[in-house]
């Protein structure tokens, strides 16, 4: 009966983590050429590109983001929302689960992406918490880039 109670908690447990991955891979248009045109500034200031990805994402859930992030080195965030979405979250938390950053915006803004830097006191694996609330879609699409600051080729 333990072994049974046991092995049902496990996939219990096994099928939550697994839903609340954010699918890599949608398609909006409009979205990429706008995080495109960011990165193209963002490269233009000696910054390149860590990690890029469009996410499917479920509205109103959390779409966690593990990364391993080297200490003193100068990362962007960049999340892009639905432009339709009423709210867009971004939230960082350190490897023991520390809150370090939250940045909110809402439909009536002016803007429908989030741009945080951060460097880094420790070199550790550090989550980003994802999350958008729009009215009557299935799935939405979301554009999360992490640049760096650029390393110099080494001098010979």
């Amino acid at each position: 009966m333990r072994t049974i109670v046991f092995i049902a908690s496990f996939l219990f447990f096994c099928c939550n983590a697994h839903a609340q991955q954010p699918r890599v891979g949608c398609v909006n248009k409009s979205m990429r050429v706008q995080a495109e045109q960011i990165k193209h500034d963002f490269k233009a200031q000696g910054m390149e590109v860590y990690k890029d990805a469009m996410l499917g994402m479920r509205p109103g859930e959390p779409a966690p983001v593990a990364i391993q992030l080297t200490e003193k080195q100068l990362y962007q965030f960049i999340l892009i929302g639905d432009a339709n979405a009423s709210k867009i979250y971004f939230e960082l938390y350190d490897g023991q689960d520390n809150k370090l950053a939250e940045k909110t915006i809402k439909k009536g803004d002016e803007t429908n992406f989030i741009i945080y830097s951060f460097v880094p006191q420790k070199s550790d694996i550090y989550l980003v918490v994802l999350t958008q609330k729009i009215k009557g879609n299935a799935d939405v699409c979301g554009s999360f880039t992490i640049m760096q600051k650029g390393t110099a080729p080494n001098s010979k």
